[in-house]
């Protein structure tokens, strides 16, 4: 009993700084992306399931060079569809050279 319990209390802890990264990135509503990201959004929205996730940055709501849409599906946790999201998006974003930040999409 006592060596369950010291497994639960390190998965916890181990768990507990990568949920709080992962949660601490900003959002955006999907209504106040550029129109051509709420299309993204859109056709990506049925495959998310219960826990994808998807991250949008732009620095022009017209350019599309401008504007990166990244989103993480096929996942089991929330907070790993988070995190994959904002890592996608920010990689697109440093190729792209846009200067807004990565946000994840409600």
């Amino acid at each position: 009993m006592i060596r369950r319990s010291w497994i639960s209390i390190c998965w916890v802890l181990a768990w507990a700084p990568l949920t709080a990264l992962a949660e601490g990135h900003p959002h955006i509503a999907a209504e106040l992306l550029p129109a051509s990201l709420q299309y993204s959004w859109q056709q990506n929205k049925p495959d998310l399931g219960q826990f994808g996730r998807c991250a949008a940055a732009f620095d022009s709501k017209s350019d599309p060079s401008k504007m990166v849409f990244s989103c993480a599906v096929y996942v089991k946790l929330s907070s790993v569809a988070q995190r994959n999201a904002i890592k996608h998006c920010e990689e697109k974003k440093l190729e792209r050279g846009i200067k807004a930040p990565c946000q994840l999409v409600d």
